[in-house]
């Protein structure tokens, strides 16, 4: 009986295993960085929707504020002056730095 041997693999066959192998490993790592990239994408967008959300509702605040009574006020005074009649106005002078 003649004992059969076993054929070696050729570097046809190396070469081509190689190419396989390069080319799964290449698809895996550009996968991975598309991935860490739309990550990156999806945690800026979250944060831009987070401020974009505190915008909305300070505006809602501040839309629910024009119709009081004391919002109106204090725009008068802040903005145009306006003083209640009879009320005392007191001018803070601060002393000339520049005089000895």
């Amino acid at each position: 009986m003649k004992k059969k041997r076993r054929k070696k693999p050729n570097r046809a066959t190396w070469l081509i295993v190689l190419l396989v192998c390069g080319y799964f490993l290449y698809n895996f790592v550009s996968t991975e960085i598309q991935l860490i990239q739309l990550r990156s994408q999806r945690d800026y967008l979250q944060e831009q929707i987070s401020i974009e959300k505190d915008k909305s509702d300070q505006l809602t605040q501040e839309l629910e504020q024009i119709h009081s009574d004391e919002y109106i006020e204090t725009l008068a005074r802040r903005y145009f002056g306006l003083v209640y009649p009879r009320e005392k106005i007191i001018i803070e002078v601060e002393p000339d730095s520049n005089k000895n």
